[in-house]
């Protein structure tokens, strides 16, 4: 899971560094000859550089430490296991590897028509400068954010007690500890006393005698028993 994670943010520095190149301002240098350029005139230009591709950078690791907290998320909950660790040094390098990738994509992007530039230019001449990165600190800045942002998600899950490992964890002792309903004494049929004739419901008291046969009638119709009072 660690090494998709890393390869998913990894790939994200490549629209990055294209947005870079897109939006990014351009610094104007003087050429001095032998291919080689100074600094100068200086302009705010050259530090808005660096400041549109640390903006890039931090929008790109809140993105991506939201997102690869959420994909864990999801899939810890469904698989029931802890991805957490996993997925924060996925994303922490993905994010070193995509910040690389961005850097040297918009250098890439416009080192040609730079080096054009440069080799007819005369020496002092002011000509428009390639992206560069002079502040290379920068390239921390997506890696930060990002791991920032994904242990922000997990401290409020671990606050508010919400981690899908420990959530299933709990149901799982649950189900194991839950004692299963008993049915009723006699109930089942091969319980002891279900059967006609045993000590059960369906049986006859503890010492109890079935009753005497009834006298038949006499031939004349009269009650041949005994009624009180009548001697017999």
């Amino acid at each position: 899971m660690g090494t998709a994670t890393a390869g998913i943010v990894a790939a994200v520095g490549m629209p990055s560094g294209l947005l870079w190149w897109l939006i990014a301002p351009r610094p104007d240098v003087t050429a001095i000859g032998d291919g080689t350029t100074a600094p100068f005139p200086v302009s705010e230009t050259n530090f808005a550089v660096d400041g549109w591709f640390a903006v890039i950078m931090m929008v790109v690791g809140i993105a991506t430490g939201y997102g690869a907290f959420l994909v864990q998320y999801r899939l810890a909950a469904r698989d029931r296991t802890d991805l957490r660790l996993a997925c924060l040094l996925g994303t922490a390098a993905g994010a070193c590897v995509g910040a690389v990738i961005a850097w040297r994509l918009g250098v890439l992007l416009d080192a040609a028509e730079f080096q054009r530039a440069l080799d007819a230019a005369a020496p002092g001449e002011v000509i428009r400068s390639g992206l560069r990165l002079n502040a290379l600190s920068a390239l921390a800045a997506w890696p930060f954010v990002a791991v920032l942002q994904y242990g922000l998600f997990d401290a409020v899950s671990m606050w508010r007690r919400d981690l899908p490992a420990e959530r299933a964890a709990d149901t799982t002792d649950e189900e194991s500890h839950a004692a299963p309903a008993s049915a009723p004494y006699g109930a089942d049929p091969e319980s002891y006393g279900a059967h006609p004739g045993s000590y059960g419901v369906d049986s006859e008291p503890y010492g109890a005698h079935p009753a005497p046969p009834a006298a038949p009638p006499a031939p004349d119709g009269r009650d041949t028993r005994a009624e009180p009072g009548s001697g017999l």
